[in-house]
């Protein structure tokens, strides 16, 4: 998950660390599964004051996806790294 924004950003081959213990915080990266399709989805977690929760990718091509019924996070990413 690369930003071209300058934020925080994961290239291809970086290793990240989930634990599905943790509970989802506004702004923090995620893992989550997409229930209707079985597949899973790398993107930032984002609560919004009106309650509104959804999944937002770094990069801005990509949409972001509301945190529903058919939308389940299965961890927070606590950790990444790198190979040089």
């Amino acid at each position: 998950m690369t930003s071209p924004y300058g934020e925080r950003s994961y290239p291809p081959g970086t290793i990240i660390y989930v634990d599905p213990d943790v509970a989802p915080v506004s702004g923090k990266p995620v893992v989550a599964k997409l229930t209707d399709t079985n597949e899973v989805t790398f993107k930032i977690y984002v609560e919004e004051p009106s309650g509104r929760k959804y999944l937002r990718p770094l990069n801005p091509q990509y949409p972001a996806i509301e945190v529903n019924s058919h939308c389940e996070v299965v961890g927070v990413v606590v950790g990444s790294w790198r190979p040089e």
